[in-house]
């Protein structure tokens, strides 16, 4: 028998990238070395192995100073019935926007339950008072939602799990 794999699914998980250094040097080295690389890759054959693995190790390189240039948030959904029993908590307030859960005040709940970071809730206060715009802070709770959520990756082509005759 085979493993059923809906039935054994796992909480999915995602880290959120908050940008910490300028990355504008790391960015133009990625580009530089894929380019690179897809320049070599279009000889073929006739590419030389050396040149491969000189070019695909500096695209290594250049790949993890730009990841160096942020720190990332581990985030890991809570187990379904948590969820919504926090979204139970946090009801809709009348006449507002809100129409599935309060906006004001689930988004930093979820983000606190699903971090995985170890860091405290006095910390996470300080930094969205003190650290993080508004648009970031937005950024890294609506990660928090979607991973609870379990939205499909945005970036998955449109139509992709049509099936064609």
């Amino acid at each position: 028998m085979s493993e059923d794999r809906l039935l054994n699914r796992k909480r999915l998980s995602a880290e959120h990238p908050i940008r910490i250094d300028d990355d504008t040097e790391a960015r133009e080295a990625v580009e530089q070395a894929q380019f690179a690389l897809a320049l070599l890759r279009t000889q073929g054959e006739a590419a030389d192995e050396g040149a491969l693995r000189s070019a695909k190790a500096s695209l290594t390189r250049a790949k993890k100073k730009l990841r160096a240039c942020y720190e990332w948030i581990p985030l890991r959904a809570m187990e379904v019935d948590a969820f919504e029993k926090l979204v139970g908590e946090h009801k809709p307030r009348p006449e507002t926007s809100d129409e599935i859960w309060n906006n004001e005040t689930l988004p930093k709940a979820v983000l606190l339950a699903c971090d995985e970071s170890g860091r405290s809730e006095a910390d996470w206060e300080h930094i969205f008072t003190h650290v993080l715009n508004g648009p970031e802070q937005l950024q890294l709770c609506n990660t928090a939602i979607r991973v609870n959520a379990r939205t499909p990756d945005a970036s998955l082509p449109k139509g992709w799990a049509q099936i064609e005759d």
